[in-house]
């Protein structure tokens, strides 16, 4: 279900001074060399290290006052999230009766006082990172602005929730950079462009820092001035990527068509390709620029015709999550992803598995696995780690609890879905429950989902011993009477002519399947 906010409130933002634009002025235009006085490099975490992506367990998220966004878009972020808020001591009133006037509630909202330049926490924020001391902790750049106070704002962030704090010497801005969390990331090549160091030592401080092995640099397709990458891409999860699309006659068509060649031509993470989804944009519309809070999806919509169909795309892409639009004042180069971002779950249950794909062939059962670790350091709850499956033909769901892989892989625990004797479409997700409480699905929201082609097995061979016996009959007879309960997969085998019971009829069936 998707929803369309066209709500402006009357306090839309407040200003307590000119504010900055998300490019340059002119007098910073003339004061670039501040750039590389803000840098405060700092020796990497250490390794592993692991990128934490947008679509993970958020905890909070980080916006600014004078406010860059609307005070509904705040007040639905505070309804399950709490509202980090920096904000200068003298704003602090102001900011606090901007929000509660407009019915935000107080009790998640969290003031960090400082000094800002500009609301873009996007771009000069935090990014956060799993170290290998399994501390969750902000791994920093330098801004790409000449802007000092926006510059410290990540140290502020550290310091205000008490997490190890790193530095790298990288200019980039947080808008110019996606992670799917399993140490692959993109930005466009403007990165290349801000930095004095070498492309090669870019990419090594991606991987010490980051834990970035695949980085992917891609031409900016926009044409803009800005060239960051949430203009028009997203990874929304680690096999789904979000791509903007455009009129054959649009300026920019063939560039943005190359993109997504390239990404086409890329492999995610798990070697698998890439599952593109594209949202059209004629008139330049920031639709790519949302964010993600757990089961929730923000949208900038421009009340345009197009506002539909948009969130219909993000609502194909991510089933089970809660799409939400918002009106502001967004530009093709500046929207929502710009002016928040997501802060982390610090001691998150995580939770990683490779989706299964549609079959191409029959399989006996389809075989789950997954790292689950928590960061708490709990432990697990073990006969909680479960797989929930269905189809659309079940009238309720089936869990199956998770047992240690037999390989030796840390913290891998799997489960196998029993095959289907028709063709089906077989929905599932993870769920893992740790002893601090922490309850965790994969993914978030909804539900992974693959094409099945059936089972191998006989119509009758309940026991799928590849053979239609007396010991079928057994099985058939012992289910109808309730002295052995039968598994989804063998109550279909055994129900010979399809009527959704067992009875003498199909044990007629099953004699005559025997007696050819």
């Amino acid at each position: 279900m998707f929803y369309l906010f066209l709500l402006i409130p009357t306090i839309l933002f407040s200003f307590d001074k000119e504010e900055l634009p998300i490019g340059f002025s002119d007098s910073e235009l003339n004061n670039l060399y501040i750039i590389d006085e803000m840098g405060r490099n700092t020796p990497p975490p250490p390794p592993p290290v692991r990128n934490i992506a947008e679509f993970e367990r958020m905890e909070g998220v980080l916006i600014r006052y004078p406010f860059g966004i609307s005070t509904s878009v705040i007040a639905e972020m505070a309804e399950d999230l709490i509202v980090y808020c920096l904000v200068s001591s003298s704003s602090q009133n102001s900011a606090y009766n901007s929000m509660n006037n407009a019915g935000v509630d107080m009790g998640n909202v969290e003031f960090i006082t400082g000094s800002t330049d500009s609301y873009w926490t996007r771009d000069y924020g935090p990014w956060w990172a799993v170290d290998g001391n399994r501390d969750v902790g902000v791994v920093d750049f330098t801004y790409n602005r000449p802007r000092p106070n926006d510059n410290d704002a990540p140290q502020k962030m550290s310091d205000y929730l008490d997490t190890p704090y790193y530095a790298s010497d990288i200019i980039t801005a947080g808008g110019n950079y996606m992670t799917d969390g399993l140490g692959m990331g993109a930005s466009t090549t403007l990165i290349y462009e801000e930095n004095s160091m070498s492309n090669t030592q870019i990419h090594v401080e991606m991987l010490d820092y980051y834990g970035i092995d695949t980085y992917h640099t891609i031409e900016d397709p926009n044409n803009t001035y800005i060239d960051h990458i949430d203009c028009w891409s997203k990874y929304l999860s680690p096999n789904k990527v979000l791509i903007r699309s455009v009129a054959t006659s649009h300026a920019q068509y063939d560039e943005i068509e190359e993109a997504v060649d390239y990404f086409e031509n890329t492999t995610t993470s798990y070697g698998d390709p890439w599952e593109i989804f594209r949202v059209y944009t004629p008139s330049n519309q920031p639709y790519t620029n949302s964010i993600i809070l757990n089961n929730k999806v923000l949208v900038p919509i421009m009340n345009s015709g197009w506002d539909d169909d948009a969130l219909a795309v993000y609502q194909e892409a991510l089933p089970g999550y809660e799409v939400l639009g918002f009106t502001g004042s967004w530009q093709s180069t500046d929207a929502l992803h710009c002016r928040a971002k997501g802060i982390p779950d610090l001691q998150m249950l995580q939770i990683f598995h490779n989706p299964i794909n549609s079959q191409e062939l029959p399989q006996n059962n389809y075989q789950v696995d997954a790292i689950i670790d928590d960061l708490s350091e709990t432990g697990l709850e073990e006969a909680e780690l479960k797989v929930i499956w269905w189809t659309n033909d079940m009238d309720e769901s089936e869990e199956i609890v998770m047992s240690v892989c037999p390989q030796d892989i840390p913290d891998c625990y799997t489960a196998n879905i029993p095959s289907q004797v028709v063709d089906s479409n077989i929905k599932y997700y993870i769920q893992a429950l740790d002893n601090s409480g922490r309850l965790e699905t994969l993914p978030i929201a909804g539900y992974f989902d693959f094409d099945s082609i059936g089972s191998p097995s006989l119509p009758g061979d309940i026991n799928q011993d590849e053979t239609v016996n007396i010991l079928d009959i057994v099985l058939a007879v012992n289910g109808i009477l309730g002295t052995t309960e039968l598994s989804n997969i063998e109550f279909q085998l055994a129900d010979m002519n399809g009527d959704g019971m067992l009875n003498i009829l199909d044990i007629i069936l099953i004699v005559n399947e025997i007696l050819n």
